[in-house]
């Protein structure tokens, strides 16, 4: 049996609802071939749910019939952030996706001093938006309710920075590959909101680790092997779930 399409609806307050995104049309028109009648499960991505019924599908929009609206609760007790560097366009989609049906709640991106060469001299606005439809997409693919919240910054002094305003640096650790200490030696915090560090694929740069140190941050190396850049930040959330007694 087919689960319940599931259909990411920003603005979902009242009992009828137009989809006018000509991508998410075409992807219940033509790929899964819905029509009139058929049921789908709708968000807006806060942690409001409903069900709804097509009730008519055109070219340009579809009419959706709204009910049985519910507010949902986060089902993790803490709060994530993953500050994570630009690196090649299929592995950040990766590793977005991986994030976000793993349990996220803010993606902050950054362009690292050793910036991946496809990306050294682009113009990054296209893969904004394309990252952008990924979490939305991942969302609606992995039954995640809530879309992270999403930041961007020039640097990586600009986003520790951006962070630090709203939690303390003690939560705030870096996965360094260089570090002393193993992930296995961190203990539980009681913080709400934790947040991590991960470098490109080259590493962080002299400057960057001179920043970090000026920082004072917990370093912290995942495990005793070296990882790709798209695979860190999935260990280390997986990681920090696993410490603060998440249940997944």
């Amino acid at each position: 049996m087919m689960r319940t399409p599931r259909l990411f609806c920003p603005e979902l307050s009242s009992s009828q609802y137009q989809c006018t995104n000509l991508k998410q049309i075409h992807h219940l028109a033509k790929v899964l071939r819905l029509g009139a009648g058929d049921s789908l499960e709708l968000f807006n991505g806060h942690g409001l749910s409903a069900t709804g019924v097509i009730v008519d599908i055109a070219r340009k929009t579809i009419s959706i019939e709204v009910d049985n609206l519910l507010t949902l609760h986060n089902p993790y007790r803490f709060k994530y952030q993953a500050i994570i560097p630009y690196i090649k366009k299929d592995n950040l989609i990766y590793l977005v996706q991986k994030l976000i049906e793993i349990g996220i709640n803010s993606i902050i991106f950054y362009r690292p001093d050793h910036m991946d060469q496809s990306l050294l001299k682009r113009d990054l606005t296209k893969l904004k938006l394309r990252l952008e439809e990924t979490i939305i997409h991942a969302c609606e693919q992995s039954g995640c309710n809530f879309l992270p919240i999403v930041h961007d910054f020039n640097d990586l002094c600009g986003a520790i920075n951006g962070v630090l305003k709203n939690i303390n640096p003690k939560d705030l650790f870096v996965f360094d590959t260089l570090a002393n200490k193993l992930f296995g030696e961190l203990e539980a915090t009681p913080s709400n909101i934790l947040a991590f560090i991960t470098g490109p694929e080259s590493g962080f740069s002299e400057k960057e680790r001179i920043m970090l140190d000026k920082q004072n941050l917990t370093k912290l190396r995942i495990n005793n092997y070296i990882l790709r850049a798209e695979t860190a930040p999935i260990v280390a959330l997986s990681k920090l779930h696993s410490l603060q007694g998440e249940v997944s």
